[in-house]
């Protein structure tokens, strides 16, 4: 028989191993709205300008859209992380807006507790996925993995954990671990 909505929530959160909520530092909160104030400068300039000069500039009000677009991904939305046994997934929510993406951890290739670009500039991963909050205090960290149909290319998710999470997802996979401290 079919089983209910709640159910199948139920069922799910059953074969959690762990789960967590991204977290909001004070400081850094303080940080990204200076961040905001700036924006809103831009955007103050952007209609001075039109209202005494009659110019509109597509270009300028374009860049204004971009910075809040990306302000509102990097700040307003929050991460929810999940592992489960041979999968992590990545909840982003904000705004009304809900997107999941799920990591099977057979195809894990490594992952690290700490993301160092100028480390890992020189591997072929093709693209990264970025999956955390700008305010969250924790640690960056990467996760890479392969995609595609041949399970050839590589693909790296950047996230931010607690050391609680990372220590459960060692247990799934102790031997790909890279310690980068």
């Amino acid at each position: 028989h079919l089983l209910s909505r709640r159910q199948r929530q139920m069922c799910i959160r059953d074969s959690e191993i762990y789960r967590e909520e991204s977290q909001v530092s004070d400081r850094r909160m303080q940080i990204s709205y200076g961040g905001l104030a700036v924006i809103v400068l831009l955007w103050i300039y952007e209609g001075y300008r039109y209202v005494n000069t009659g110019y509109f500039s597509p270009l300028g009000w374009g860049f204004n859209i971009l910075f809040l677009l990306m302000w509102i991904w990097r700040v307003v939305f929050k991460y929810t992380y999940i592992l489960r046994d041979g999968e992590m997934e990545v909840i982003s929510h904000g705004v009304g807006i809900r997107r999941s993406f799920k990591v099977d951890l057979t195809k894990t290739e490594s992952y690290t507790n700490k993301y160092i670009k100028s480390f890992f500039k020189k591997t072929k991963i093709r693209h990264y996925i970025h999956r955390y909050s700008s305010v969250d205090p924790n640690e960056q960290r990467l996760l890479v993995f392969t995609e595609g149909k041949d399970n050839k290319r590589l693909a790296g998710i950047i996230f931010k954990c607690s050391e609680k999470f990372l220590r459960e997802l060692r247990k799934q996979m102790p031997d790909k671990f890279l310690n980068l401290n």
